[in-house]
């Protein structure tokens, strides 16, 4: 078994609150992982310390991304991780072409294939009508496929997407994981999400449930719900917190 993200006793405090508390973790090469929890569980903090945006408590804390230690070893990892961040990092006065080509170019991807790359993907993510318009004057769905093109262009082995469909509708909200389907089977890529939208996890391979920084569960999403004889992902997610099944 590869794994692609390997995490061990990993925690992280912001002064007297703990945001992570003693996580394992693997994630399996080529699997869509998904990190399912309400607001503060530590999610995002769990992202930011796998990319060595931040840095783990010094101790036992380890983490290792296709063999390399984070963060001493991050910039070695640049060309193959995309990352989309809650807040999207998109430059207002760019059209959704020269963004998604800039950040392109920023991955260190030639011309050509930044102009390649970005074509392919504003055809998948239907943004053919809306390339040429500033990203200012993009409603707030055509921002977050821009956003969600901009990390992907570079067609990286390990996706990490912080709520990735947040804001967006129902119907839009499926789209994007069929694409994360497509792109997991098609080029093996490893894609972490988190999400607070529950019923969307059913879509992972696997699900690990957050709370109060700890994982207290993690198995395929047909499994929880068996476990905790529910039909959905919601109500299995309220029946693990009433302590029902380890």
């Amino acid at each position: 078994m590869t794994y692609d993200v390997e995490l061990k006793g990993l925690s992280k405090k912001f002064g007297p609150v703990t945001a992570v508390d003693n996580i394992d973790l693997e994630i399996k090469q080529g699997e869509i992982f998904c990190l399912v929890g309400p607001n503060a569980a530590g999610k995002t903090t769990t992202i930011k310390l796998i990319l060595g945006i931040l840095k783990p408590e010094k101790g036992e804390s380890s983490i290792r991304v296709r063999g390399f230690n984070i963060p001493q070893e991050k910039k070695k990892l640049r060309r193959i991780i995309g990352y989309l961040p809650q807040r999207k990092a998109l430059y207002d006065m760019l059209t959704a072409r020269e963004n998604i080509e800039f950040f392109a170019k920023a991955k260190g991807l030639s011309n050509e294939e930044a102009k390649n790359n970005t074509k392919d993907l504003i055809k998948r993510l239907s943004l053919t009508d809306h390339q040429n318009k500033l990203a200012v004057h993009l409603s707030g769905g055509t921002q977050q496929r821009t956003a969600l093109a901009s990390a992907m262009v570079s067609k990286p082995q390990i996706v990490f997407l912080d709520e990735p469909t947040v804001g967006l509708d129902p119907v839009l909200r499926r789209e994007f994981w069929e694409y994360f389907k497509k792109i997991a089977q098609s080029q093996n890529t490893t894609i972490c999400v988190t999400t607070h939208y529950l019923n969307e996890a059913e879509w992972a391979d696997r699900v690990g449930v957050m709370r109060d920084g700890k994982i207290i569960a993690i198995e395929t999403p047909q499994n929880l719900m068996e476990q905790t004889n529910q039909r959905n992902m919601e109500n299995m997610f309220f029946e693990l917190l009433k302590g029902e099944i380890s």
